[in-house]
């Protein structure tokens, strides 16, 4: 990629402050999964092993409950791969019959050389905190699954970890649709471009309007606590009515979270709609979901993504914001209802215009942008001014998939960006 000569350097991760005891867990968390004696966590290797019994005893350290048709904390996946590892939180109401909420994210990584510390010892890390620090809810059981086989060549395939599970439910659960809402983490700690370096991008939600309607209440209040206590904390004290009412709060750890339709991240030039992560298995069921993910980074998928290279305190942030998500879905006893083909275009251009704005100017623009990408960086920036998502043209839904592909391509330094 030919080289731009503007100010904008990349975030050094290395020079990010971790001073919370919640940010250092999770560090502690990350270093053990991404350690090179583990190997990568490829499934079926010993290294793979080895993060699945550190889980499972985070899992027992976190009081979280194993599934008596599972024996145990495993759920087995064919060829010897390995496990998914399933712990329950059960609803504080002790109501057997209550729907469940699952929270979700992939242990396995490549192997080898590629330790995984973003891919996803991330999700890992924030899945293990939050089992441990969310307290139980009234009216849902909360399922922390850590799934397996995510990686190529499993990703998509019936042997997918998430895909497995979903098709051989354990028995306390019962149908699919006992699930209320699943929320999937992959790549959480990832930071390369400092406009970035606060915000996680949440997709998916705009398929079920009672699942997106929380997702918006909650991160209008993201960056918001009160006095510097979690909604979770609040709600332990039996301050209920001012834990749910979070935005009139003391700002502390920032965090902005950002819808972005799925549609955005899915739909590839020549290729087609190709799903990224464990997110699929649930949509296929018309599970409401949301997806979450801070996006790639040039060391995705590389040896270069290392525990070092990770954004600690953001991670801690999300943390508590998931406590607060998690604890107004329990306020909805109705059924969320899921449609495949909604969209928020209002929100997708809010999200998107002002990191197009941004990537469009020199000395503000991605690390290693070239002048071909920033030309066409400065014609979608344009473009959007004009753009009335209440009234969209296909060719218009197809243009905003391009642009969001080519800010995601240019993060990723990926070459030819300037195609899309």
């Amino acid at each position: 990629m030919l080289s731009s000569l503007g100010a904008m350097q990349a975030v050094e991760p290395a020079s990010l402050p971790i001073t919370s005891d919640q940010a250092k867990a999770l560090q502690s968390h990350v270093r053990f999964l991404a350690d090179p004696s583990l190997q990568g966590r490829k499934p079926g290797t010993q290294g793979n092993r080895a993060a699945a019994d550190y889980i499972r005893t985070r899992f027992q350290d976190a009081g979280l409950v194993p599934l008596s048709s599972l024996g145990g904390y495993g759920q087995s996946l064919p060829s010897r791969l390995g496990d998914n590892l399933l712990g329950l939180k059960p609803a504080a109401g002790a109501n057997a019959q209550a729907p469940y909420l699952l929270v979700g994210a992939h242990y396995d990584h490549l192997g080898g050389a590629h330790l995984g510390a973003d891919d996803n010892a991330s999700g890992v890390a924030i899945l293990i905190e939050l089992a441990r620090s969310l307290p139980a809810l009234r009216h849902h059981h909360v399922l922390f699954a850590a799934f397996n086989a995510e990686e190529p060549p499993y990703i998509r395939t019936p042997r997918m970890g998430s895909q497995y599970f979903a098709d051989h439910l354990p028995q306390e659960i019962g149908p699919l649709d006992a699930i209320q809402a699943v929320v999937i983490m992959d790549l959480m700690g990832g930071v390369y471009w400092d406009p970035l370096r606060e915000m996680v991008f949440a997709a998916g939600a705009e398929k079920s309007p009672g699942l997106y309607r929380r997702l918006k209440e909650a991160a209008s209040c993201a960056s918001h606590e009160v006095e510097g206590v979690s909604d979770a904390e609040r709600g332990r004290r039996g301050d209920a009515g001012q834990a749910q009412s979070p935005c009139h709060r003391v700002a502390a750890s920032p965090l902005t979270v950002l819808p972005l339709g799925l549609h955005l991240i899915e739909e590839l030039p020549l290729v087609g709609h190709v799903p990224f992560s464990d997110y699929d298995a649930f949509r296929n069921a018309s599970v409401p979901f949301l997806f979450l993910s801070s996006g790639r980074t040039p060391r995705y998928h590389r040896p270069t993504d290392l525990p070092e290279t990770l954004h600690y305190e953001r991670m801690a942030a999300t943390v508590r914001w998931l406590q607060r998500l998690l604890s107004t879905i329990d306020q909805d006893m109705e059924r969320y209802r899921f449609d495949a083909n909604r969209m928020e275009l209002a929100d997708e251009v809010a999200t998107l215009q002002p990191l197009a704005v941004q990537a469009a100017e020199r000395d503000r623009d991605i690390p290693g942008t070239s002048w071909l990408s920033r030309r066409a960086m400065q014609r979608d920036a344009e473009w959007l001014k004009t753009f009335d998502p209440r009234s969209p043209q296909p060719e218009d839904i197809t243009r905003l998939e391009r642009l969001s592909l080519r800010i995601q391509c240019l993060l990723a330094d990926l070459p030819a960006c300037f195609l899309l």
